[in-house]
């Protein structure tokens, strides 16, 4: 009788030892499966990852501010530069020795620029010699314009939407001097200025 109870109890422990082994290889695997998914990423996946980082790449270069223009680039005469709807050139430079009325001081002499501003905005605008001209010697420091000079038009005034104007300035300059720098900057638009260098050379 004692036997007889002794074999159930026996299979019965066989069959639950058993079990757990079974129940710890699933695991076994189940984990080897997540490690393994985990270190190696489908193709989907890494295709997902390059997109992101070539985004992140391309906002980080949207977000670089643009170079700006070289503040130290220069004009020659003949030259045309564009400021917002206006456009500039320097025609030429002559030397003005004066009338039996009005003649340079000593010391000193007279250069005249002969400038064209057209102006391509849709509306009209107004022009200021005084506002929009700066002339430097070589030294850096600024000229007067000289109004006893016999000049030929005029750049002050209205100026209609598609016209041109055209017209001299005339500025009062040390001799001595072989080099000399005219700066046209509409101030009132903000766009900037354009920066034309003089020599000696080129002034008729």
């Amino acid at each position: 009788m004692v036997r007889k109870a002794y074999i159930p109890f026996l299979v019965l422990v066989l069959v639950f030892s058993f079990g757990l082994a079974s129940c710890s290889e699933s695991s076994t695997e189940d984990v080897g499966k997540k490690e393994v998914t985990e270190e190696e990423p489908t193709e989907e996946e890494t295709i997902e990852e390059d997109i992101s980082e070539e985004s992140v790449e391309k906002k980080t270069t949207e977000e670089e501010p643009a170079e700006e223009g070289t503040s130290d680039e220069m004009f020659a005469i003949g030259d045309t530069v564009s400021m917002g709807d206006l456009v500039f050139t320097l025609n030429s430079a002559r030397w003005d020795e004066g009338d039996e009325f009005s003649k340079p001081e000593e010391g000193e002499r007279w250069l005249v620029v002969d400038c064209t501003i057209e102006n391509q905005s849709n509306e009209s605008t107004t022009i200021s010699s005084m506002l929009m001209f700066t002339f430097y010697d070589e030294d850096g420091y600024s000229m007067d314009q000289e109004i006893f000079v016999d000049t030929k038009g005029s750049l002050d005034g209205e100026l209609g939407s598609g016209r041109k104007l055209s017209g001299e300035i005339a500025f009062s300059i040390e001799e001595g001097q072989s080099y000399w720098e005219f700066i046209f900057e509409p101030e009132l638009f903000g766009f900037g200025q354009g920066i034309y260098a003089i020599n000696e050379d080129e002034v008729q």
